[in-house]
């Protein structure tokens, strides 16, 4: 990636800021009560497909919580309360129903993914505790992909409303949800293609007008698969951007540390819609893999565009964390 032209190796970050702290708690206190939820949902299900599934997600929460102690006790980050161990208590199970189970887990994971966004997007000190989260994300996609098979495998999985306006010879059908988000993703990025454009004529410093030039290319190939997926399905297509940019008289209006800020709130958005999409698309697996690969891409670029802008510092120094 070209970023990574630009961003030199740095040793271990001592440091971490306010808000990272914060993040860790709320992960780790996120992540022990979604544990003693699954831990008594394992005992409460008579499905044996739903226990085995259970049982691999604790087991993969068991050990997210002791990499995230390891860390908070390396910064000096205090832990919240871990959740309580189950009992084989008796009782009338019949309330919990293995639908019911299947299908709280899923909201969980939903929710956690845009907990992790949130994260990732204010952890800008220290890039091994946002690296650490970005491994989390990857991990949590996984196990949304895995209890969406499970709930389509049983039938427990309601579908919203389908777009009909595909045409005749499309057999792949996909939701009005899901066709929506494509439309919507294609004028967001027609949006940023105009946006950036703008920025490239005006950037005074080298380095930074290579970064530009190559993220405006990433754009352009997100936006052409965009473009097929609407066509394939039928989806009216927005106006795109002019081909022609007339480049302004003066530059000095614009400043480069100014333009780097926009962009990277530009990406923060972006991964931010890539993951509500991402929740919204629970039939189509062909259309959600898409829209996860946009988000990983998103962050991975993300992560390399903070450590861009830390060096040429042109980004906020966040309040500093100090234990007692």
């Amino acid at each position: 990636m070209i970023l990574t032209r630009f961003v030199r190796r740095e040793g271990c970050q001592k440091l971490i800021d306010a808000r990272e702290a914060a993040n860790l708690w709320d992960i780790a206190i996120s992540k022990h009560m979604i544990l003693e939820y699954q831990q008594t949902a394992q005992h409460l299900a008579k499905d044996l497909d739903l226990k085995w599934l259970l049982g691999v997600m604790i087991k993969a929460n068991e050990r997210t919580i002791h990499t995230l102690e390891v860390v908070m006790e390396k910064y000096l980050v205090r832990s919240p309360d871990r959740n309580r161990l189950p009992s084989n208590w008796a009782g009338n199970t019949e309330s919990f129903r293995d639908e019911q189970i299947g299908q709280t887990n899923l909201r969980f994971l939903q929710e956690y993914l845009e907990n992790l966004l949130r994260v990732i997007r204010t952890s800008t000190t220290n890039d091994g505790i946002r690296t650490l989260f970005g491994r989390f994300l990857k991990t949590a996609l996984n196990d949304i992909d895995l209890i969406l098979n499970y709930l389509k495998l049983k039938g427990w999985l309601e579908i919203g409303p389908y777009y009909l306006n595909t045409p005749p010879d499309v057999k792949e059908k996909i939701t009005a949800a899901e066709a929506s988000n494509l439309w919507d993703h294609l004028t967001f990025r027609y949006d940023n293609i105009r946006k950036t454009n703008l920025y490239l004529a005006v950037t005074h410093d080298f380095n930074f007008k290579i970064i530009i030039a190559k993220g405006l290319d990433r754009l352009n190939r997100q936006t052409g698969i965009l473009e097929q997926e609407c066509q394939k399905y039928g989806i009216s297509l927005p106006k795109r951007p002019p081909e022609v940019v007339i480049l302004p008289v003066g530059t000095d209006y614009m400043c480069d540390d100014q333009m780097y800020r926009d962009i990277l709130q530009g990406l923060q958005a972006a991964a931010m819609m890539h993951a509500e999409t991402s929740k919204q698309c629970i039939h189509n697996d062909r259309i959600r893999k898409l829209f996860n690969n946009m988000l990983l891409t998103e962050v991975n670029y993300y992560n390399l565009f903070i450590k861009y802008g830390k060096q040429k510092g042109w980004l906020h120094a966040a309040p500093a964390y100090r234990s007692n």
